[in-house]
């Protein structure tokens, strides 16, 4: 396992950076949500640990959990939300379960998915749905006004050592300065990126070549 999914946090506690985003994220209660930024930030685990936090439930990728009355959690991604007329409307319009719904890679909807499934749904209390997307430009501009948007972005280099630290101690390595500096004179600042250059390292590549490409 790649060492950016092994590293996947459990709660928005363990999150690094983004603390405003994060600090939206965790008040809203209901509707719709744009989770957005850059590949790699973060988006799909700060997702997924909301969810903990919402529902009590830990979700995986590509999971649905449910009781009905107390909840319903579900990670889908967009190639594969689909639901027939009758679910659609149990679900979105009459059930009385906490909702939430996690749609990954939401730019992958066809507009007229969007339109389909997304446009008509009515904001309830218990109901909340959150769009996943490094493209929030290729969501359909009424549904993207519907959402409280969040957007996550790269660490800044202070924010960097404590996730190199963290990586290293998990492949079992050293942590040394030089890595540190390597990363911040190839301007790596992605979550995902600074994870890929320690599992890089912790294989034997040398850390001015770790960075390349990263």
């Amino acid at each position: 396992m790649n060492l950016w999914q092994q590293a996947r946090i459990e709660s928005l506690n363990d999150m690094i950076g983004n603390t405003d985003a994060l600090a939206a994220l965790r008040a809203i209660e209901s509707g719709f949500v744009l989770i957005c930024g850059p590949m790699g930030c973060g988006k799909t685990s700060v997702a997924l640990a909301w969810a903990k936090l919402r529902s009590g439930q830990h979700l995986e990728e590509s999971q649905t959990k449910c009781a009905p009355g107390k909840f319903y959690v579900q990670h889908v991604h967009a190639s594969l939300f689909e639901m027939d007329e009758a679910t659609q409307r149990k679900v979105f319009f009459y059930w009385n379960t906490p909702t939430l719904l996690l749609v990954d890679e939401a730019h992958e909807l066809t507009l007229k998915r969007q339109q389909s499934k997304l446009k008509t749904i009515p904001n309830r209390p218990d109901l909340t749905i959150a769009l996943i997307t490094s493209e929030p430009e290729q969501i359909e501009a009424s549904i993207r006004d519907r959402c409280a948007k969040i957007r996550l972005g790269p660490l800044s280099a202070r924010e960097i050592k404590p996730l190199v630290e963290r990586g290293c101690q998990m492949r079992g390595i050293p942590y040394s300065p030089d890595i540190l500096q390597a990363i911040n004179r190839a301007g790596v600042s992605r979550p995902r990126a600074i994870f890929n250059v320690v599992d890089s390292i912790s294989r034997g590549v040398p850390i001015e070549q770790a960075v390349v490409g990263q």
